[in-house]
């Protein structure tokens, strides 16, 4: 599990491994993932998939107009599946599409399977998907799946799934939101009255 701590995560755990992306692995990635998370990409350049209401992971999310190109209509459709095998540690067809450099990223296809369980381990499976966007960078197609887990449900996971052709060229799990000091979340100091 060399290397799966990457420089994105939000604060300290108390497991040795923290579910994050290894971003040395990929040099551009900080760019790419200021443009997953939307802070850095004007609103025109983005498409954003139809918001998803909050409902239980096992919904199949709404779909609205076609408002994407045909890459990002493809990273979308496809990017859900190959999820939706990683989400129930069905790894084998997300990594037969992974490019050379994104194998290397992770080594082995058990070194792959552990990173998933232990992400299965300490998070749960997943509560919610907050929402689902695409967007092209370079000639990459990129889906983004953000989602909430029963075991931290007041931190949002993105999911980042770059798409050259048919085969992923960019995969990356990052800490998108952490709520855990919201007010609506957080415990007040005193007990009930």
């Amino acid at each position: 599990m060399r290397g799966m701590v990457g420089a994105l995560t939000a604060r300290p755990t108390p497991c040795p491994v923290r579910w994050s992306m290894n971003s040395r692995a990929l040099p551009a990635f900080p760019a790419l993932l200021t443009l997953a998370l939307g802070t850095a990409v004007p609103a025109a350049a983005q498409s954003p998939a139809p918001a998803i209401p909050a409902t239980p992971a096992t919904s199949p999310a709404p779909t609205g107009p076609a408002t994407r190109n045909a890459p990002e209509q493809a990273a979308l459709t496809r990017g859900r599946a190959l999820m939706t095998g990683f989400l129930a540690v069905n790894l084998n067809p997300l990594w037969q599409s992974f490019s050379p450099a994104v194998r290397a990223q992770w080594g082995t296809l058990e070194g792959f399977t552990a990173f998933r369980k232990t992400g299965l381990e300490q998070y749960g499976a997943e509560l919610r998907v907050v929402r689902e966007r695409t967007f092209m960078q370079g000639g990459e197609a990129v889906y983004v799946r953000s989602a909430i887990f029963e075991k931290a449900p007041q931190e949002v996971w993105a999911f980042v799934v770059g798409f050259t052709g048919p085969q992923v060229t960019t995969f990356g799990v990052l800490l998108e939101q952490d709520r855990t000091d919201d007010p609506v979340v957080r415990t007040p100091a005193y007990g009930p009255r």
